[in-house]
Formats: structure tokens, sequence, C-alpha cells
């Protein structure tokens, strides 16, 4: 969201008004107090939580039929809001253009019916709507691919960042001149960095690889540096496995993946390395906080090794770069941890649990330093991260030319919505 912000003030100008649509609107109000949020159609804390299930069943049941009536009985279609939903409308049918925030929710492990109501009540309205970089798909359900089609032409330009969710809307029949691969657009809060300042970047001394054996030994040669590791829980990993894969293949990958996860800390501590659990989603009680999964991990796996620690303060995407400056590498698993991680000229190793963080290391020819969820292992973590921190100044040279290109492609798709309205205005 801050990405997209700022890309938005530089193609519309700083005086331009943005009003924002969240899920929990008085959370983020408290954090970011200089910005205006609101409940949307679906916001859930509006919910009474008193209701029964099959009220808030009912809820949703009612909201999707009004916004499908909006088009064809307008009346109708409100007197079916409440009067929350209503102010909601009403404040989208005074705005010039809708935005619909990037990131990774048109996937069909998640219910995206609600994020598609937004845009198409948007449109019912005759508001310009474009959706900022995504990851989508693949939609293999037939209703997925209806309701997609839907979306893409209710939406003036919808802004992709990568091929793969390029080809996976193509796949569902829509209109490809609508359609752009951009950078996320949290490489906009990269700071610039002046000609010739890639060089001065920290030198790290190592050793050699590390080796790691079947039983879990691991030797490693002494090395000096700081390593930051972001972890999350994912209660997809079975389904995003081939067809024919057990149901219990989702509690053995996760098992896997802290096991791999820890047995990779452990060695790389052992070399000589600081070790910091941090993430972009911790310290906050009302979205997800990944700190007490690293908690859970080191409790389990890491008790006592002197040179681990676990990060819970929450911090906001700018100030997590300046933190993440301060690392020689970053262990990603959440895809914005990696760009932040990369925003700081940091360089990545990435665990991919969907096909996102894959694209953007491919993207950067780099994706020889992302594995799967499904796959990882504590022997290519220790190897990519040595790897890493042996290429050294040279290495954080690259990610910082990298990044300027991709700082400048996040706000392409903020110029070409300011161009086109302009040319209707």
């Amino acid at each position: 969201m801050l990405g997209e912000i700022r890309a938005l003030r530089a193609a519309f100008g700083n005086d331009v008004a943005i009003r924002i649509a969240e899920q929990h609107p008085e959370a983020a109000q408290r954090i970011y107090p200089e910005f205006e949020f609101f409940g949307g159609l679906h916001t859930r804390h509006l919910m009474r939580p008193v209701w029964p299930p099959f009220m808030n069943s009912f809820h949703w049941r009612r909201t999707r039929l009004a916004v499908r009536l909006l088009r064809s009985a307008p009346w109708l279609g409100r007197a079916l809001l409440s009067s929350r939903q209503r102010a909601h409308l009403q404040r989208m049918a005074e705005t010039d253009i809708v935005v619909a925030t990037g990131g990774t929710y048109f996937v069909e492990h998640y219910n995206f019916s609600a994020k598609a109501d937004e845009v198409l009540a948007a449109h019912a309205l005759g508001k310009p709507v474009y959706l900022f970089t995504q990851s989508m798909g693949p939609f293999r359900r037939a209703e997925s691919r209806v309701l997609m089609r839907r979306v893409v032409e209710a939406s003036e330009g919808v802004f992709l960042r990568d091929e793969r969710s390029r080809r996976n809307l193509l796949e569902v029949g829509v209109d490809e001149r609508k359609l752009g691969v951009h950078a996320d657009a949290a490489f906009a809060l990269a700071p610039s960095r002046p000609s010739g300042s890639e060089g001065a970047v920290a030198t790290v001394t190592v050793g050699a690889a590390a080796t790691v054996t079947s039983g879990g030994a691991t030797t490693v040669r002494p090395c000096t540096a700081r390593i930051a590791v972001s972890v999350r829980a994912w209660k997809f990993a079975a389904t995003m496995r081939a067809a024919g894969t057990p149901e219990s293949a989702d509690d053995q990958a996760d098992e896997r993946y802290r096991r791999a996860v820890a047995d990779a800390v452990r060695a790389l501590a052992r070399s000589g390395a600081e070790v910091v659990f941090v993430s972009t989603c911790q310290g906050l009680p009302e979205f997800s906080d990944d700190s007490r999964l690293a908690q859970r991990i080191v409790d389990e796996h890491l008790a006592g090794e002197p040179n681990v620690r676990v990060d819970r303060s929450f911090r906001t995407p700018t100030q997590l770069i300046d933190q993440l400056a301060g690392f020689d590498v970053a262990i990603a698993t959440r895809m914005h941890f990696a760009i932040l991680a990369l925003a700081a000229g940091t360089p990545v190793v990435a665990i991919a649990y969907e096909f996102k963080s894959r694209e953007l290391l491919r993207g950067m020819g780099w994706e020889d330093r992302v594995t799967d969820y499904n796959d990882v292992s504590a022997d290519w973590l220790v190897a990519r991260a040595t790897q890493v921190l042996e290429a050294g100044a040279a290495l954080r040279a690259d990610v910082a030319r990298m990044v300027e290109v991709f700082r400048a492609d996040a706000v392409r798709p903020a110029e070409r919505i300011a161009t086109e309205w302009r040319r209707r205005a």
C-alpha cells in the first residue's frame, strides 16, 4: 500500500487525496494516522461478534447479491446494504479513480469473491478501476474463471508482477490489452542511491561452505556475518503439491520446513554468524504474527543457541528497510520481506510458498537462490547463504543496480493511470 501511494503521488502530485478501504480500519488508522481508513463491503470487524455463523453467512450472501444488483437495479442493491456499506459506496462514488492494492489474493486457495465485489461495485458506479501489481492464478475452477473474466472486464488496467500471472489470466480469456507486467509496488519504497554508492557496502569474511549430514551434524568454518530470517506458517502446503499426494503431506511439510530452517540457523550461528528472526508481519495483535512461529522454532530446536534471537517488534516497511540494511543476507519466506531486504541492498535467499517469490528472483536472474516450501532443506539454505556471503560487496552492488531499475518500473502503473485519467478529463 505504501509503495502504491508513493507511486500515485509521484504521478498525480503530493496533493492527491487518497482514502483507503481496509479489513481492520481501526488498527490501520492507529498505525498510520496520516492516512484515512474505513471499512469496505465485507469488512469483518463490522460484523457483530455475537452473531452465530449462519448470520455471518447471511451477511456475506446479502452483500454479494447487492453488488450484482447495483447495475440492473441500483435502488434495490443499495437497499440490501447496511448504512456502513452504503457509506462505503458513497465514498467510491465521490472518487475519481478506484485502485485495488496489489498483492496475492486472486488465487484459488483463498476465497477472493470479497475482493472481486469491491471491483464490481466500483465498476457499477461508473468509476475507472485499476488493479495494482498482483500475482494471480492459476484458475482451474469454472466459477473462478468466470469471476476473473468479470473482474478484468470491469477494470481499465490490470498490472501483474510476473509473466506467469499474465499467462494465467490469458488462459481464462481476458483482453490482453488490459494487462501489463511491472515490478511490485513495494519497490517504490526503495531509497534512491547516488551514483557510485553501490560500492559502499560491508565486506563479509567467510571460510568455506557448510556441510550438513543426513543426521543433522553440521560443520561450518568460522565466518563473520549478520543474517535475517523470515518464517511463516503455511496451511496450504498439501494443496500446492501435485495431485495424488496424501493430505498428511501438509503436516509433514510444515515439520520439514521448521526443521530445515532450524538446522540451517544452527549451522550458520555456530559458524559465528548472528542470526535474527524478523518479519514484515509481527508485533500487532490484529494481524498475522510470524514471530510466534519463529519463537516456536527456537524453543523446539534452538534453545540455548547464543547467536540466535527472535525480534518481535513491529516496524513499518520503511523502518524495516533501514533495519535490513544492517544484514549481510536475508533468508526470506515472506515475499515482501525479500523485496524490502533487496530495497535495503541486502541479497536474498528465498523459500517460495507460492510462485511469486520464484518469479521475483527469476526476474533478477537468481532463480538458483529460491527453493519451494515443500522441498526446502538445511543443506540448501546453508549452501546458498554461504554462497551469497562469499560474493560480498560485488553482489550487493548488483542488487543496488537492479533495485534502481525495479524502483523506476514500480511507478509506471501509476503513471499509466494518471495519463489515462488526464486524457478522459
